[in-house]
């Protein structure tokens, strides 16, 4: 946060301060106030630019310090008034986070849930199986990550998901699960569901299997919509705005149900566009796919595959679709092919 502040932060570190703040958005609160009290625009309190002069010899020792490490000295010029604004924040820093810690008087349990985060990350052509502190068990689809905490908050159990994953949740009544993606907060106490939130596609998908699950849009934090089991949601992005859709799915076996096949190492495609396709096949095999054509994306592919290979899986698609391809290293390249017609 004082790195932010007095503008050093690297664009990595920004980012894991906006997952920080989505996590635990009390903190929110800290970083607005000290943003207050440290602008160009605002001077700190007399009260305050007191106590900080009277630190500020220490503070700009560590930061000299700090620089000699990471960087030559030479390259560390930055003016005066950057520099007491950076000092500033870190004392702030310190100070108001004692403050929030103790005012609020936290229980000790949630004092450390956020620290030592646990963030897994599949790579393509690959699943993975983990079981969180609670006993929940959670199966990440290839492309996927998950962020959590060693010890969970004594009032939730808070994760993050980017990508696909299939939850089975401990059942705890006193602590809700929520899993927070770009779009959608999904909250449960005890159930099974898959959640499909991959930050490339343009949709984002949930399948609900058994128990209740709430969903919450970001975009519409007022609209909560309650799902049953057999159900599905489908999420669509359109003119900066979110759609969703509702629908009641048959009365399968987990094992037939098409939205989870990935948890047996199946691909399933009814009526999909390539383009989509295209996405879970770089997934499934590790390859970058690229379209020579706009209009072979469009294409209506349709489709069941397991232990096929990569060659397998695009020659069983070219029988019913008009394409080649010729591949580069790790690099599919996808062209239409002509159509011969005989006289």
């Amino acid at each position: 946060m004082a790195k932010n502040m007095g503008k050093s932060a690297t664009p990595e570190e920004i980012k894991e301060l906006e997952e920080f703040f989505i996590r635990f958005p009390e903190y929110k609160k800290m970083q607005n106030f000290t943003d207050a009290l440290t602008t160009e625009e605002k001077q700190p309190d007399t009260w305050m630019k007191k106590d900080l002069d009277k630190n500020l010899d220490q503070i700009w020792k560590e930061i000299r310090r700090e620089e000699a490490i990471v960087a030559p000295i030479e390259e560390a010029k930055i003016r005066p008034l950057v520099f007491w604004k950076w000092a500033a924040a870190v004392l702030l820093v310190g100070v108001l986070a004692a403050f929030f810690f103790f005012a609020q008087k936290t229980d000790p349990s949630d004092r450390f849930a956020g620290s030592g985060m646990q963030n897994v990350y599949v790579p393509f052509g690959k699943i993975k199986e983990l079981q969180l502190p609670d006993g929940t068990r959670v199966k990440l689809n290839a492309g996927s990550a998950l962020i959590y905490p060693k010890v969970f908050s004594t009032k939730n159990r808070m994760v993050t998901l980017k990508g696909e994953g299939f939850f089975e949740v401990a059942k705890d009544a006193n602590k809700p699960f929520l899993v927070h993606t770009d779009k959608v907060i999904i909250k449960v106490l005890g159930t099974a569901f898959n959640l499909k939130a991959y930050s490339t596609d343009k949709k984002i998908e949930t399948i609900l299997l058994s128990g209740k699950i709430q969903v919450e849009l970001n975009d519409k934090p007022e609209k909560n919509i309650v799902m049953k089991p057999n159900e599905k949601l489908t999420l669509i992005n359109k003119d900066a705005a979110t759609e969703y859709q509702l629908e009641e799915l048959p009365d399968l076996h987990k094992d037939e149900v098409a939205e989870i096949a990935w948890l047996n190492n199946k691909l399933v495609f009814t009526n999909e566009c390539f383009d989509e396709v295209s996405k879970q096949i770089e997934r499934r095999f590790d390859v970058k796919i690229v379209f020579e054509n706009e209009a072979l994306k469009k294409e209506r592919i349709s489709g069941v595959f397991k232990d096929e290979s990569l060659e397998q899986a695009l020659s069983f698609i070219k029988m019913t679709t008009p394409f080649k391809y010729r591949r580069d290293k790790g690099v599919i390249f996808l062209s239409l092919r002509s159509h011969i017609i005989n006289q």
